[in-house]
């Protein structure tokens, strides 16, 4: 047989698959440490083996905004989604935690939720031009590390926690990944 069934006889023998998975899983745990990434397994598991086999830990920065960027309608950004990340972290971010994800913890007077975004598709995004950079006037001869420009997003480009992607989408979320 030229196809390498991992010493199974046969495709259709789903238990031995099954064990076959476990044991991999097991192992992949085992050496899943590198890179700043960390898995763990689904305790859920052990009532039903049919879940979801891991738990991804992903290091995140919690960015909680209670402002809207008003003047975001100039980027062509509607305010009311308008969330600012400042381009010093994502240089940061992109050096040190390369994995990381953004969690977008908004606090508007008119909508309260949380996104999130991964560095990688953050990065995407201000690489296709889709987000615009906003450099800040009043910080041009700044001294105390603020940001001197930042990167403005749609909050609809980026998943809700917590929330069906299709009933976002429905309401005109349009995710850029």
């Amino acid at each position: 047989m030229s196809q390498d069934l991992h010493g199974i006889d046969s495709t259709e023998n789903k238990a031995a698959y099954c064990e076959l998975g476990e044991k991999t899983e097991r192992q992949f745990l085992v050496n899943s440490l590198s890179e700043g990434i960390g898995f763990t397994n689904n305790p859920s598991k052990a009532e039903n083996k049919y879940t979801h086999d891991l738990f991804a830990l992903l290091p995140c920065d919690l960015k909680t905004q209670f402002t809207p960027f008003r003047t975001a309608d100039r980027y062509g950004i509607d305010s009311d989604y308008a969330v600012t990340i400042n381009e010093k972290d994502l240089i940061r971010y992109g050096k040190l935690y390369p994995h990381i994800v953004i969690v977008l913890d908004i606090q508007f007077p008119h909508y309260r939720a949380t996104h999130y975004a991964p560095l990688f598709v953050l990065r995407q995004i201000v690489k296709n031009g889709k987000a615009k950079r906003h450099e800040y006037e009043k910080r041009v001869n700044d001294t105390q590390g603020n940001a001197k420009a930042s990167y403005v997003f749609d909050l609809r480009w980026f998943p809700r926690i917590g929330e069906a992607t299709t009933s976002e989408r429905k309401r005109g979320g349009e995710y850029v990944w």
